[in-house]
């Protein structure tokens, strides 16, 4: 949720969420796993960008984030995923928490969140699509 540039806004979208470690558990189970076939969906979590935007500022007060409109969308029927097949292998994902801040620890510890002076960190241009009209 952060960068130079892209909008001040985005609307708030119900976002899936799978740590890229789980996706290599997942398809390491599957290469390994005899009685795996056929296809699997690796998306364990789901949430609204408001939802994680506040654990973010809670756990990082520090930054400077986007705002987050309610969407058109907030009320529609979330689209029914499961990851249940590969939880029968033995699949075992991360906690949508432990993704998201591991995410934010590395981008401080590379530091792409070093300040650029004169500009604030916004959501990054590829996020145009969720941009929600300012006020």
């Amino acid at each position: 949720f952060w960068s130079t540039g892209g909008p001040n806004a985005i609307n708030d979208m119900l976002w899936h969420i799978v740590d890229v470690r789980d996706v290599a558990d997942a398809l390491l189970l599957v290469y390994e796993k005899p009685e795996s076939s056929g296809r699997y969906i690796c998306a364990p979590n789901y949430m609204r960008a408001k939802a994680v935007l506040e654990l973010l500022k809670k756990t990082y007060p520090g930054y400077n984030y986007v705002k987050c409109k309610a969407g058109a969308d907030h009320d529609t029927r979330i689209t029914p995923m499961s990851s249940e097949k590969l939880r029968n292998l033995g699949w075992k994902p991360r906690e949508v928490e432990e993704t998201l801040l591991d995410s934010v620890e590395y981008c401080r510890e590379t530091g792409i969140l070093q300040d650029v002076e004169g500009r604030s960190y916004r959501l990054p241009d590829v996020f145009r699509l969720f941009h929600a009209a300012e006020e």
